[in-house]
């Protein structure tokens, strides 16, 4: 066994803690998504959201993915910007934004969706939204752009900017929960400037900077 991926699996991080329940959760997926009794526990259906019948459909939802792309980058996300945040907060504040995050996009899929029946999510992006949306607020003298559009923007611009592009995807049939990333961003951003030692002081004089 590579000595790095033994020192990983004898004391993991939380970050990779997550990586490996999203692989594990996800893989037999893809396999089995045709099934009703297997989509009945990995997906969340707003329009029937009684706990009694898609309360573990919620949890295993924020793990679960439909494809390997879908996979790939989230996961790509959760490699790059979970690690900063875990450091800077800590191991129980990362989980709380993750958990949170989450639940906050679920939230705002059922408010958006719960009259829709052919409606689902799943997918561990709400999540993620909000883990990103943390790293803007613990380092938002970082650059991001997009993978399929390589124009690096300061940390709350490309905030903006997705918030944006979700707020105006609202509604589409694209197979896409904007909703979810809005509601996992919010939740992440707030949760993050609460919980910082520094709370939102270095991204309101990032935006000061940029604004002057």
């Amino acid at each position: 066994m590579p000595a790095e991926l033994e020192r990983i699996l004898a004391d993991p991080t939380l970050t990779q803690i997550l990586l490996g329940i999203c692989l594990v959760v996800s893989i037999p997926g893809f396999f089995l998504l045709r099934s009703r009794r297997y989509r009945r526990y990995v997906v969340y259906k707003p329009c029937r959201a009684a706990p009694d019948r898609s309360v573990v459909g919620t949890l295993l939802s924020h793990f679960a993915h439909g494809d390997l792309g879908h996979l790939a980058l989230n996961l790509f996300a959760l490699y790059v910007f979970g690690p900063k945040v875990e450091a800077e907060l800590g191991p129980q504040r990362f989980l709380v934004i993750y958990v949170l995050s989450g639940a906050a996009a679920t939230l705002f899929i059922w408010l958006f969706r719960r009259r829709d029946p052919r409606s689902s999510s799943l997918g561990a992006s709400g999540s993620i939204a909000g883990i990103l949306f943390a790293f803007v607020v613990l380092a938002p003298q970082t650059k991001l752009a997009l993978l399929f559009l390589p124009i690096p923007a300061p940390a709350p611009l490309f905030a903006l900017g997705y918030l944006l592009f979700s707020s105006l995807s609202m509604g589409s049939r694209d197979g896409v929960a904007h909703e979810a990333h809005i509601g996992g961003a919010l939740a992440g951003f707030a949760l993050a400037g609460l919980l910082a030692d520094r709370g939102f002081t270095p991204v309101i004089r990032e935006l000061q900077r940029i604004i002057s």
